[in-house]
């Protein structure tokens, strides 16, 4: 356990500027037992950590940081078609993925490079290409931080929704996730609706389909339009993609003809590309100052280099403002902002407020 102020640039992907009172790493469940043994959690800030993929420090933080980086990955059961993997909540999320992919495992091979850890992948829900984490997942083991008690949840009981789940918002900060067992398969299921996965999979010659070569498409088009967040600091897909009424929907799309939207499993929803607004409200490539919106991918805002956290706020909140003006949709971020003051969406919309 390190007092501090303990440095926080080189922990999150976006690599700004903060510190924290005090930094602890959890390398296997002693520690997390014996740090719930020595502190008091109900009069202690803290904000558990993994890869930083999805963190935007806005200050400086006031209590513990706990990185979680518990290791290993184990196939526990395996069928002829079914097969139950477990990885612990500090193995990086692709590496998980490489593992099944290598051995044939379906059913993750469409989350391929994302970045973060295990353990933020359910909390998160995450998604991507026509596939969530929610899909998938057996069970999940955590510790109830209050207790030191080692609880097990099976995947109907988290309340996995669009990019959320329980412990995101009503367990916030009860549980730290230690492991997390999938059910994937062996068989030749595929998902390549989308567009740009049959684009890729044509360019790369791909003539037999295979949860490898899927995955390879996919690494393929995120490094095509993802910046590396080592060499330009970001955190990925900034804000949700929004949820709008059909007849909202039909409105815009009569005034914009070219709307990008998806369909969802909700006939009265539909989801609208947040990418495609913000471009369209005219701040794909703008930059004020050190932070930006990406050039290649509106989605993404950006640190050139000397970003604080407030002018990764300021350009969010500029977005935000003129997104809502321009369409009537309110845009919600998808990362975790720790120790926000943006107005309207500090209470329970998508902001982490300490």
């Amino acid at each position: 356990m390190m007092h501090g102020p303990y440095p926080l640039q080189a922990l999150h992907s976006f690599k700004l500027p903060a510190f924290a009172a005090g930094y602890i790493q959890l390398h296997c469940l002693r520690d997390i037992a014996d740090f719930c043994a020595t502190v008091d959690l109900k009069r202690t800030h803290f904000y558990i950590l993994g890869g930083g993929s999805n963190t935007l420090f806005v200050r400086d933080f006031p209590g513990y940081i706990l990185h979680v980086q518990l290791p290993g990955i184990e196939v526990i059961a395996e069928k002829r078609y079914k097969v139950l993997v477990k990885a612990a909540a500090g193995v990086p999320w692709h590496q998980l993925v490489l593992f099944c992919t290598a051995r044939g495992y379906g059913g993750i091979e469409n989350l391929s490079f994302i970045p973060g850890t295990v353990g933020g992948a359910p909390i998160q829900n995450i998604g991507a290409y026509g596939v969530e984490l929610k899909e998938v997942v057996d069970t999940i083991e955590a510790i109830v931080l209050a207790t030191g008690e080692k609880v097990v949840f099976k995947a109907e009981a988290c309340g996995f929704g669009y990019r959320t789940s329980f412990f995101k918002t009503k367990w916030q900060n009860q549980y730290l996730i230690t492991s997390l067992t999938l059910a994937l398969y062996k068989e030749a299921k595929y998902t390549i609706e989308y567009e740009a996965i049959q684009v890729m999979l044509a360019q790369m010659g791909v003539k037999r389909l295979s949860f490898q070569a899927i995955s390879d498409a996919i690494i393929a088009i995120r490094k095509q339009k993802l910046p590396d967040p080592a060499v330009l600091g970001n955190a990925g897909s900034f804000f949700h993609h929004p949820l709008v009424s059909i007849a909202h929907y039909q409105w815009l799309k009569q005034q914009y003809p070219s709307l990008v939207a998806f369909c969802t499993q909700d006939q009265d929803q539909i989801k609208v590309s947040a990418a495609w607004l913000i471009e369209a409200a005219g701040f794909k490539g703008v930059r004020i100052g050190h932070a930006g919106v990406y050039p290649l991918h509106a989605l993404i805002l950006v640190n050139y280099g000397g970003a604080t956290g407030q002018d990764i706020i300021n350009l969010a909140t500029q977005i935000v403002q003129k997104v809502k003006r321009q369409f009537h949709i309110t845009l919600v971020p998808e990362v975790n902002i720790v120790g926000a003051t943006m107005g309207q969406y500090t209470h329970g919309n998508g902001i982490t407020s300490v």
